[in-house]
């Protein structure tokens, strides 16, 4: 095998992120509800690691290469986690640009 994917493997590669990218898009038409989230989230998952194995080439790079990202991808996750459990424990609050509630007397 060849250090360097195929041309015709690396356009595959990217008209599948294209395909992606419209049902990502897509999808932001259909209501879901939470639906839209995780659906899009699965999407995002599945970019990230097309770009990730053939783009940076992990797929064929060394040990130490793929610990490190694998590092670097579970920093991620950690980060995104934790924000999401801050996320959780807010209570909602309007924007601040929008007019308070009125309230019925």
């Amino acid at each position: 095998m060849s250090a360097v994917p195929a041309v015709k493997t690396l356009v595959a590669v990217w008209v599948a992120l294209l395909v992606l990218l419209g049902l990502t898009t897509a999808s932001s038409y259909v209501a879901l509800g939470i639906g839209n989230t995780l659906i899009n989230s699965g999407i995002a998952v599945l970019k990230v690691g097309l770009i990730a194995l053939f783009f940076m080439h992990l797929r064929r790079s060394d040990a130490a290469v793929r610990l490190a990202a694998a590092i670097a991808f579970l920093f991620l996750f950690f980060l995104f986690f934790l924000s999401f459990g801050d996320l959780l424990t807010r209570s909602p609050r309007p924007a601040s640009w929008q007019p308070p509630a009125e309230t019925s007397r």
